[in-house]
């Protein structure tokens, strides 16, 4: 039976209720009706839906590609300092073989430590005739390092300054800055850029062996030279500077 069969079939039916044809078709038109809106309101939500999943896609996308951007970068950065770390152990061969200088990472950074026993007297900041040998040969390598600065930091035991030197420092922080500006001013006369340059001081605050024993003492009285990134060609637009700034030095003493 066809649709019109089926609905003359209702209409006789509902009519034999007492229901008239007029009612019955605008009841019918109203399911039509009703109907064709609710098909309407599946087409929207459909296209509803694929606007979100599109929207989803283009964010996981984007999302995917930041995350894919930074491992990227760590990876370069990883590998620079691992080829860095290799080049200058090989370079100062000599000098590690000596015990006179240790290359290394701390915090994700290359560092060159030096011993204050091979640069300084005790409770001293001149730099003794060995210790300016030993800057000189670690200068001429830091000259070819480029794109890199470089802090040059002070670090003592924490033995406080009890000699008549306590005039001059009256605390770890001043020595160990006293050292590292001194450090600094030699480097930069055997021809590092000052510009590349800066000096801390971290007295007995940042150590690498705990303090309890001689030995430990010993490896906490040292001068750091950290390369770090060039965070100015990083950031900053590329403008020629109106000077060189001066070597930095922030408060701190080596003991």
């Amino acid at each position: 039976m066809n649709r019109m069969a089926w609905a003359a079939l209702a209409g006789w039916a509902l009519c034999g209720c007492g229901v008239s044809q007029a009612e019955y078709d605008a009841k019918a038109k109203a399911v039509e009706d009703a109907k064709a809106q609710v098909g309407v309101l599946q087409g929207q939500l459909a296209t509803d839906e694929a606007q979100i999943a599109q929207l989803k896609t283009a964010v996981n996308a984007a999302q995917s590609k930041e995350m894919t951007d930074e491992q990227k970068a760590q990876l370069a950065e990883a590998t620079d300092r691992s080829k860095t770390l290799d080049d200058l152990q090989t370079k100062f061969k000599r000098m590690i073989d000596a015990g006179h200088l240790k290359v290394t990472t701390r915090h994700g950074r290359v560092v060159l430590q030096l011993h204050n026993d091979v640069l300084f007297d005790t409770g001293d900041s001149e730099v003794k005739p060995a210790g300016k040998t030993a800057l000189a040969e670690i200068a001429a390598t830091l000259r070819g390092v480029g794109a890199k600065r470089f802090q040059v930091a002070g670090h003592t035991d924490n033995q406080p300054i009890t000699t008549e030197k306590k005039k001059q420092f009256p605390t770890n922080w001043e020595l160990s800055t006293a050292r590292a500006i001194a450090v600094v001013k030699l480097l930069t006369a055997e021809g590092v850029d000052p510009s590349t340059l800066s000096a801390a001081g971290y007295g007995p605050y940042d150590p690498v062996s705990p303090n309890g024993t001689p030995d430990g003492q010993a490896k906490n009285r040292r001068i750091e030279i950290t390369l770090v990134p060039n965070v100015t060609a990083l950031v900053a637009p590329a403008v020629a500077p109106s000077a060189a700034p001066a070597p930095s030095a922030a408060p701190s003493a080596s003991h």
